[in-house]
């Protein structure tokens, strides 16, 4: 498995059919939180708040795109709609599964660490105003199914 972030006007070193030039990531963390009422005796008239979703952080080996990640941290521009591939080793080729978009993406925090006896890592924060995740079934032969989709517009705050 491997997972690409395609940032337009930002190479990396990624040398897969289709996905040439993206940054391969080593890590992505993400996820989705809401406060739900748990007054005993009242369990089945439970209320929920808002969502809360958390920034995107991703970390990665340094490469090519180092320089152009920490400009648009530092510097930014207007955010960009980015994409997060998340490919397996089929036969003859990758094979997307999974694909977040981000609307609106700006890097929010970036950082970078070095061990004295491996690689440089870095470690970046994006902030999104729009989330569409889409995923990918495969059946029994590895055969793609049905994308499923599913997304989050906070400046709406509403799920579609």
């Amino acid at each position: 498995m491997a997972i690409y972030l395609e940032i337009p006007g930002i190479k990396g070193n990624v040398t897969a059919d289709g996905y040439k030039d993206q940054i391969q990531l080593d890590s992505v963390s993400f996820g989705v939180s809401r406060g739900i009422t748990m007054t005993p005796g009242a369990m089945s008239n439970r209320e929920a708040t808002r969502p809360s979703l958390s920034e995107v952080s991703i970390s990665k080996t340094c490469d090519s795109s180092v320089i152009n990640l920490f400009k648009e941290a530092s510097v930014g521009s207007n955010g960009k709609d980015v994409k997060i591939h998340f490919v397996r080793t089929g036969a003859d080729k990758v094979v997307e599964y999974m694909t977040y978009e981000l609307f609106d993406c700006l890097i929010s925090s970036y950082s970078m660490s070095c061990p004295g006896e491996g690689e440089a890592m870095e470690n970046l924060t994006l902030s999104y105003s729009k989330v569409e995740i889409s995923y990918t079934n495969t059946d029994k032969d590895n055969a793609n199914g049905t994308a499923q989709r599913v997304s989050y517009d906070l400046t709406q705050a509403r799920g579609g």
